[in-house]
């Protein structure tokens, strides 16, 4: 696992290998390992921890590359009792941690530290290899020294560690704990992980080697960051380790050849991370000086107009990704971005006849670009054009269910129709999601005296209160 902290309020042990005590106070086998349904409500409970303070990249194409890289690795799984989801996280640190139950979450750092496909291929399948191999489970069954008093103790500080002495001690305590046992047992965890991901590179028609480059680089980052050591180099085995035993594995048996698998707008990717996770005056200047040195390319533009659009300057995003347009006008998203900003700056009319014209292009179907398709159900939303925008949004609900914006649209839209026990069951996931309790439980409340009985969103809805309003363990 490359684990170091986001924003330090979930600290690197907040995805303990030992959680499972904490959460499930019933568990009382011993030196047992849990089974896999365990391991799922275990990891639920976690993420929902993780959602309460993780920054969560709302770009829904960077999301959706993340999804394609992994699960092209999950689909070559033999047996798999698991339901895996990504997760990417605005954050610098280039750090990526799997969940037990089959969450993974990566931060923009490492996308960005990355170079191309295969080495984030690799992250992941390094990732999903801890999920698959049971590694939680398996340490678990190993400890034979720890109580279920200090494992509680040690959780706790963890999850609720957010300032003042009393949690710092906690904390303190929880890292002392877990960082002895990780020490204990993580050289032959994380070599099963590599080995097993390796592998499962190989059979996903990644080039192996993007493994082995891409702890090379993060190798160089940590000497670059010296003295401060990474947490990564703390508490794992040593990284020029796993490089030598990932190049015996290859020269033992037969290299693969290619042709691998590719992604040709990777740096495309690189620059909607380096906007997403920096202030947008820094990528300003970035993009600006990139334009200096080569005005006749379309890159320095695209990401000049990403960066205004994020710092609410809809004109001049629109001016400098028309300039991107004129230079590359076959660039789709270069045409998809500018379609974005013509919404976002009031001309619904031409944003609609951009995307439209978008959506039909050859090659680029409505499944393929998330970011399209939300800004055009929006358009329509937008002039009323309710019909056409209900299935595109719900399209993105469906696909996306991790993506704000859309429930709220949905609420709208629910509400214009009259539908509004629907309209109410959205704006309450909105809420949730916002961590807005209260809020979200009015508009869930309100949704089951408007819904009728038996109907999925109701019972959706009772669920969800109860969830919200269920005394913490």
């Amino acid at each position: 696992m490359i684990i170091r902290g986001f924003r330090e309020k979930i600290l690197y042990y907040v995805v303990p290998l030992l959680a499972f005590f904490f959460f499930f106070g019933s568990f009382t086998r011993g030196a047992c390992a849990m089974t896999t349904e365990e391991e799922k409500k275990l990891g639920k409970k976690v993420l929902l921890e993780i959602e309460k303070e993780a920054d969560f990249v709302q770009d829904l194409n960077v999301q959706a590359f993340v999804e394609k890289v992994g699960y092209s690795l999950v689909d070559q799984l033999d047996l798999n009792p698991f339901e895996f989801r990504f997760y990417v996280i605005n954050e610098l640190d280039p750090n990526a941690f799997a969940v037990p139950g089959g969450y993974i979450f990566i931060n923009t750092g490492l996308i960005a530290l990355a170079e191309n496909e295969q080495e984030i291929a690799g992250v992941l399948a390094h990732e999903i290899s801890h999920v698959t191999q049971r590694h939680i489970s398996k340490l678990i069954e190993k400890s034979k020294t720890l109580t279920l008093a200090t494992l509680g103790a040690m959780i706790a500080g963890m999850i609720a560690g957010r300032g003042g002495a009393g949690s710092a001690a906690a904390v303190s305590m929880a890292q002392a704990t877990a960082g002895a046992l990780t020490l204990k047992f993580s050289r032959e965890i994380e070599q099963d992980a590599d080995q097993h991901g390796l592998n499962l590179m190989i059979k996903a028609g990644y080039d192996p080697e993007g493994m082995i480059n891409f702890f090379k680089r993060l190798q160089k980052v940590s000497l670059a960051m010296a003295p401060k050591v990474p947490a990564y180099l703390l508490n794992h085995p040593a990284i020029e380790n796993r490089i030598s035993l990932l190049e015996n594995i290859l020269k033992m048996g037969p290299k693969p050849t290619g042709p691998f698998k590719t992604f040709e707008d990777f740096n495309k990717i690189h620059t909607m991370v380096f906007v997403e996770e920096r202030e947008p005056q820094v990528a300003i200047t970035y993009f600006q000086s990139l334009i200096d040195a080569n005005p006749h390319r379309c890159e320095g533009y695209y990401g000049l107009g990403l960066a205004y659009r994020k710092m609410g300057r809809f004109d001049k995003s629109m001016e400098v990704l028309q300039q991107a347009h004129s230079l590359a006008p076959k660039d789709l998203d270069v045409s998809r971005e500018l379609g974005i900003v013509y919404f976002l700056s009031g001309k619904v009319d031409q944003a609609i006849e951009h995307l439209e014209a978008l959506q039909s292009t050859p090659g680029q179907g409505q499944h393929n670009d998330p970011m399209m398709i939300y800004y055009l159900g929006r358009g329509y939303q937008e002039k009323g054009d309710l019909a056409k925008a209900l299935p595109l949004l719900l399209k993105i609900q469906k696909e996306k269910p991790e993506f704000l914006d859309v429930y709220y649209s949905l609420g709208s839209v629910y509400g214009r129709t009259g539908q509004k026990g629907l309209s109410h069951f959205y704006f309450g996931k909105y809420f949730k999601l916002k961590q807005e309790r209260n809020n979200a439980l009015l508009h869930f409340r309100t949704a089951i005296d408007l819904l009728e009985r038996g109907s999925p969103e109701r019972e959706e809805a009772q669920s969800e209160i109860k969830e919200i309003t269920s005394p913490k363990r």
